[in-house]
């Protein structure tokens, strides 16, 4: 076939879909050998374009015209984008009996295949004879498997189309998955779930292989952007998801795609030299605005108005002026064994979050990030603007008994003074009084903040002595701790002295 014959085949397509932002096809080099053998049932599409080798271009322009429609139509309606990909992965790996992520990619790729083709079919009579036309070259294909036969059965029977029939019982179930049609997004989780359950005891087959064909994976950017519904997924659930769409997953994507949800709303920097100081008690008498609930709920669940409520005292002192560039980061993390590890709604989970939301956000004022991640021996990386060392150190878990390094926090303290010092942690702490000293002059090089997690281990003499370091936030809700380090994170970028 003549490249302008292909081209013009190109065009066709694209205008037929509203001319997506599509590179166009190139042609493959010639190659021999076993590994030049395209496998029957693989789409030639690599890197958000399209790769036509001889073979293909050799069965006409009516069938290139419909391998563009059915590729172009993966882009613009299924899975069409990460997002939308990661469900369907999700939902087949809850569908297998053994969660294969090779598995549920190829009923990912099968599933997208019937829902663009049944789309498709109904545009035109033109539309139907491509579709059919693929389709019909598959079912020539020598050495056909069950489930190719299952899949082009319900294809007879849905579309019905002269594909070759089937008598197998899966076809019949198949059939009452589609029954509501395809065009509904939200029954597509569903659909695919239940097709995995039928389809799982025939796979591997011939369908359903090469990539998952979304916008992201297409055009290169699938590792740096985020997976929508991360903070509902187990470490291990995400992982097989992403493996599920050919992508690597830990547990620093994990926390880092879930820190992308969180905002925080930055507070305009203040001109005044006068600043909060100690606490004091709020009264009804007192202005609403005044009243610090952050800080009153960490004292007690209840607001009682000149009870339990407080504000932040008045006084005069002197402020960094403008201009003079943002403080520096230290997160000192807990990583013991009361701290329950990396799974969703522990103590590890909601601690590591918070201290991803808080670098990255001071990373992106500028700011220089240290982090020490303790337990009985702790990691610690210095000062440096590489984000992504900081996050490996945060997601350590040790899981031993908890001796914070107090000497390791004096001396990344003292090499950038007026550094803020976030530690989180659930105050079991077993050395605290052997490295009173180190913390204490710590906390005099830089602005100490403590947000204690575990409030039925509250120690009166601990709580004492914490106090005595900088500010203490005790978190009464495991739920709140987070919300409580972004708006101190916020504030203090916000130029706001208020820590002493």
């Amino acid at each position: 076939m003549e490249s302008s014959s292909w081209i013009s085949a190109w065009q066709k397509s694209r205008r037929n879909w509203h001319w997506p932002l599509l590179p166009e096809p190139r042609l493959a080099r010639q190659e021999s050998g076993a590994g030049a053998a395209k496998q029957p049932g693989e789409f030639p599409f690599r890197n958000y374009q399209i790769t036509l080798d001889q073979e293909t271009l050799s069965l006409g322009p009516l069938y290139l015209e419909g391998l563009f429609d059915h590729l172009i139509a993966h882009y613009v309606f299924c899975p069409r984008s990460l997002d939308e990909a990661a469900l369907l992965a999700r939902s087949a790996l809850q569908g297998l009996v053994n969660p294969d992520p090779d598995k549920a990619r190829a009923l990912v790729n099968i599933f997208s295949d019937i829902v663009v083709d049944s789309l498709r079919l109904e545009k035109s009579s033109e539309d139907r004879k491509k579709v059919l036309l693929g389709w019909g070259r598959l079912a020539e294909q020598p050495g056909l498997g069950e489930l190719e036969r299952v899949v082009l059965g319900l294809l007879k029977n849905y579309w019905e189309a002269d594909l070759p029939a089937s008598k197998r019982p899966e076809v019949s179930l198949l059939e009452r998955i589609f029954s509501a049609g395809f065009r509904e997004r939200s029954l597509w989780p569903r659909q695919c779930r239940q097709m995995a359950r039928i389809l799982e005891p025939l796979l591997p087959g011939l369908i359903g292989r090469g990539p998952v064909r979304c916008l992201e994976i297409l055009n290169g950017c699938a590792d740096a952007a985020p997976l929508a519904g991360a903070e509902n997924l187990e470490p291990g659930q995400y992982t097989r998801v992403l493996a599920a769409l050919g992508l690597e997953g830990d547990l620093v994507r994990w926390y880092r795609d879930q820190s992308y949800s969180i905002a925080i709303r930055e507070a305009p920097r203040s001109r005044s030299e006068e600043h909060p100081s100690a606490p004091e008690r709020w009264r009804l008498t007192d202005p609403c605005s005044e009243l610090d609930v952050a800080y009153s709920l960490s004292l007690s669940p209840r607001l009682i108005p000149g009870v339990t409520t407080y504000k932040r005292g008045r006084e005069m002192g002197r402020m960094a002026p403008l201009g003079q560039g943002v403080p520096d980061l230290l997160v000192v993390l807990d990583s013991s064994r009361s701290m329950e590890g990396h799974r969703l709604g522990s103590k590890t989970h909601r601690a590591t979050l918070a201290a991803f939301k808080a670098c990255r956000y001071a990373h992106s004022k500028g700011a220089m990030l240290a982090a020490i991640n303790f337990s009985e021996k702790y990691l610690a990386v210095p000062w440096t603007r590489d984000l992504s060392a900081v996050e490996r150190t945060l997601v350590e878990f040790f899981s031993t008994r908890t001796h914070i390094p107090g000497k390791a926090v004096r001396a990344l303290a003292e090499e950038r003074p007026g550094c803020l010092i976030l530690c989180i942690t659930d105050t079991h702490i077993q050395n605290l009084y052997q490295e009173w000293e180190e913390m204490e002059r710590a906390a005099r090089a830089g602005s100490f903040v403590l947000f204690c997690i575990d409030q039925d281990y509250k120690d009166r003499h601990v709580e004492g002595a914490l106090a005595g370091l900088g500010r203490v936030y005790y978190i009464n809700r495991l739920e709140d701790l987070v919300s409580m380090v972004v708006e101190v994170t916020g504030r203090a970028y916000a130029g706001e002295s208020f820590i002493s």
